[in-house]
């Protein structure tokens, strides 16, 4: 008999596999051309985002990213993603004094008997709406034939009472050819929601504005976290 800590990651893995039929995967060869005419002649760090309400309670995000990271070590901290949460935690909720995230981080955990699983836990705060929302993502690092390049999909695992009915989305990491120094990341993601009063609370502009703030406090954490790790690439 297969006992449960066994069946969880199979039947985990088996709704990974049909849900994820519905996302499109984009060719990272495109997607290096784009970031390169898109940051060509720069080398500080820049985000371009836009957040779009597709309709039918959909929301997607397309992001392109420019930091400064070491090659090496950026692959070796993906890999680990248990670690994610004391990275990504620190100062996730701080805004300027006077001013809040609508969106409120409450914890990230190494989900149990699942690998490569975060349980994230999040509450929506808005105006006449204290919203909480749990879900259990899984983590893929894909495999890649340049050692450039390195593709990261993430996706919601199944859930029946939560306001987010499924996320899903790719995160496309490249080295800077001319640059070492520098890394630039393309963002995929679109997210449906459970309820139209959920959907019709969080305009577009809001959803950008939270997401450019977030997606900068995340980069400044992994740059402060990579500083602690010591040895950089050569």
């Amino acid at each position: 008999m297969v006992d449960q800590k066994t069946l969880m990651p199979i039947i985990a893995l088996l709704f990974l596999t049909l849900n994820l039929f519905g996302q499109d995967f984009v060719d990272p060869k495109k997607i290096l051309s784009q970031l390169q005419n898109k940051f060509k002649n720069q080398s500080v760090d820049n985000i371009d985002h836009i957040v779009r309400r597709m309709g039918n309670k959909k929301i997607s995000l397309e992001a392109y990213v420019s930091l400064e990271a070491d090659w090496l070590q950026l692959k070796s901290i993906l890999k680990h993603i248990n670690e994610y949460p004391k990275w990504v935690l620190p100062r996730i909720n701080e805004r300027s004094p006077g001013d809040k995230f609508f969106i409120q981080f409450a914890s990230i955990t190494p989900a149990q008997n699942l690998i490569d699983t975060l349980d994230v836990e999040v509450f929506l705060s808005l105006p006449a709406l204290k919203i909480p929302i749990r879900r259990l993502f899984y983590f893929e690092l894909l495999p890649q034939s340049d050692d450039n390049t390195l593709t990261m999909r993430m996706t919601a695992l199944a859930s029946t009472d939560s306001a987010v009915k499924d996320l899903s989305g790719y995160a496309h990491f490249f080295k800077n050819p001319k640059n070492p120094s520098q890394i630039w990341v393309y963002l995929d993601v679109y997210v449906i929601l459970t309820h139209w009063l959920v959907y019709e609370s969080l305009p577009e502009r809001l959803l950008a504005r939270e997401v450019g703030d977030r997606l900068r406090i995340i980069i400044e954490n992994y740059q402060n976290y990579e500083n602690t790790k010591g040895t950089k690439s050569p």
